[in-house]
């Protein structure tokens, strides 16, 4: 089957755009080619411009009894909230279209495959680790076919059937009533964005009955059973945040930024969670004479009084 036409697939979880070449090759760009080596147009949202054709004598390696999934993270770096919206749903669709696509290997082209987040969620899936193929050991293949699965949505502003189709995979049995108050501290990051007044805030939160949680110290699993059972989420903007996903309708979620100018702040975290029928507040940093040199990863100040504001309104 050579379908460079891309039919729209309707999965019943998430929409995407299949691309299946017979005999084809793929290369670490992402870029694919049929069995000519002629490229063929698969536009993705960032991918890469090169047109030029593949010289099949240059090929690395051939799998010809083998279907090699091949995965893109378009944002390449190592975000876990563009693997968690961009990536993850994508190795959902494989994973559940096993058995049709017949996929013998992933071919994965991005950053650094091995983190813990995605070791986890491909053992998750029933990818084992002879089944991956890392881009950046293995500059090109050629196999029996060449199967491509692009997103038909944006990472920026997801659907609630997509967030939908994230949770499922690690949510099984979502709580009935959710309980807890979490805050998400950045305190241990070496990326910036932490508060100034931390212990101070975190004293206000526990008369609150807020726990304090390091969210890279869980596994996937854990993180998304954490914020499905919590009602209340206090988190300085950041990468933990991208598990809002996992929330229940309802949840509450108070996102502190670390910028005055609310022109400049991220949406990414307000989208979703109007998405998902959540309530997020976002909260400008205190009035300090340390606002005006500010960046995106300039440590901050929390308005303790906005946050006591805004749970009078939550009636906390």
């Amino acid at each position: 089957m050579n379908d460079t036409n891309g039919p729209l697939i309707q999965t019943g979880d998430v929409p995407v755009t299949l691309l299946r070449v017979e005999a084809g090759y793929t290369n670490y760009k992402g870029e694919v080619y049929d069995k000519n080596g002629v490229f063929i147009n698969f536009p993705r949202e960032l991918g890469s411009k090169q047109r030029a054709n593949i010289d099949p004598a240059s090929v690395k390696r051939q799998f010809k009894q083998k279907r090699v999934g091949c995965v893109v993270q378009e944002r390449r770096n190592y975000s876990y909230y563009h693997w968690t919206y961009e990536t993850l749903p994508k190795l959902i669709y494989l994973s559940k279209n096993k058995k049709e696509l017949g996929v013998d290997k992933l071919y994965f082209h991005f950053g650094r495959i091995g983190h813990p987040y995605q070791r986890e969620a491909l053992r998750r899936l029933g990818f084992n680790r002879w089944q991956i193929l890392d881009a950046k050991k293995i500059e090109s293949l050629k196999a029996k076919e060449i199967v491509v699965v692009r997103l038909n949505e944006s990472r920026l502003k997801p659907s609630f059937q997509l967030c939908q189709t994230i949770k499922s995979a690690f949510v099984q049995q979502p709580v009935q009533r959710p309980y807890r108050k979490i805050y998400l501290t950045r305190d241990h990051v070496k990326t910036g964005r932490k508060l100034i007044n931390e212990f101070e805030l975190r004293d206000l939160l526990v008369s609150y009955g807020f726990q304090t949680i390091v969210a890279d110290n869980l596994t996937v699993a854990a993180q998304a059973r954490l914020f499905n059972e919590s009602e209340y989420i206090v988190s300085p903007h950041g990468a933990a945040l991208a598990n809002i996903a996992f929330c229940e309708p309802g949840t509450k979620v108070l996102e502190l930024f670390n910028q005055a100018d609310r022109s400049i702040w991220s949406p990414l975290y307000s989208t979703i969670a109007q998405a998902c029928n959540l309530e997020l507040v976002p909260v400008a940093p205190a009035h300090t004479k340390e606002i005006s040199a500010s960046n995106h990863r300039s440590n901050f100040y929390a308005d303790l009084n906005a946050i006591k504001r805004v749970f009078a309104h939550w009636r906390l």
